[in-house]
């Protein structure tokens, strides 16, 4: 540490009667029972700062005060404890359902329902139940129609009233994929193509040489738009 000391002997000196007074103060403060208490320095509680070239430390003591009892719970309002009490009511009859529709049905978050549920000893049903798979299967094919409706997700999840996790999840799990505005615009494009070259008796492999596309792409877009374009032997009659 570089701390500043004086090499002024007479300076020094000078200070010696007041050092001893304030010694005599002291020891008759200890006398008559009095504890002098050591109180660390710092500069600031939670950035400290160097001093004298020397960086000092939070007080161990004042941050250990400032810490939150957190053995000291808030009591829940009578009109809170009722509230949740109807609420976990209304969550047992979503057992078979799963957190995700009992917080979607009762316009709670999942956190809040988990909480409540924890709480009265409720326990729900994973997404792999019975109930969730059906569920899940009944929105596929409304998915897959809005997805060749053009719609956005947003769009979706307004018309499902479903929120945009259990979208992705359900159209990941069944294959289905999402498609830009362009995207969208480009196949409605190619789809009139498609009809008009099946109408002038082309066969399948041809209408996607001559679409300069790949087969897995037009029968993607004959299955989607649900296309009859049937699959023909070149030579048939």
């Amino acid at each position: 540490m570089n701390a500043y000391i004086s090499t002024d002997l007479n300076m020094v000196k000078e200070l010696d009667p007041q050092r001893h007074e304030l010694a005599l103060k002291m020891e008759e403060f200890e006398n008559h029972g009095g504890v002098v208490q050591k109180i660390p320095v710092g500069r600031g509680l939670f950035s400290p700062m160097t001093f004298n070239s020397e960086t000092i430390a939070p007080s161990t003591m004042t941050m250990h005060a400032k810490k939150r009892d957190l053995s000291v719970k808030l009591r829940k309002s009578p009109k809170a404890v009722a509230s949740e009490a109807e609420i976990a009511e209304k969550l047992r009859a979503y057992h078979e359902k799963g957190v995700v529709a009992a917080a979607r049905e009762l316009h709670i978050s999942t956190r809040r329902a988990n909480h409540i549920a924890a709480q009265y000893g409720i326990k729900f049903a994973c997404r792999v139940s019975l109930a969730a798979r059906q569920e899940d299967l009944a929105l596929v094919p409304q998915i897959r129609a809005l997805i060749i409706e053009g719609l956005t997700q947003d769009q979706m999840c307004a018309r499902l009233h479903i929120g945009r996790t259990t979208l992705k999840r359900v159209a990941g799990q069944n294959g289905l994929k999402f498609r830009s505005q362009a995207d969208h615009s480009k196949d409605l494009v190619l789809v009139e193509r498609i009809k008009a070259i099946r109408d002038i008796g082309c066969t399948r492999a041809a209408c996607a040489r001559q679409l300069d596309i790949n087969p897995k792409v037009l029968l993607r877009l004959i299955a989607e738009y649900e296309i009859d374009f049937p699959v023909r032997t070149p030579g048939a009659a």
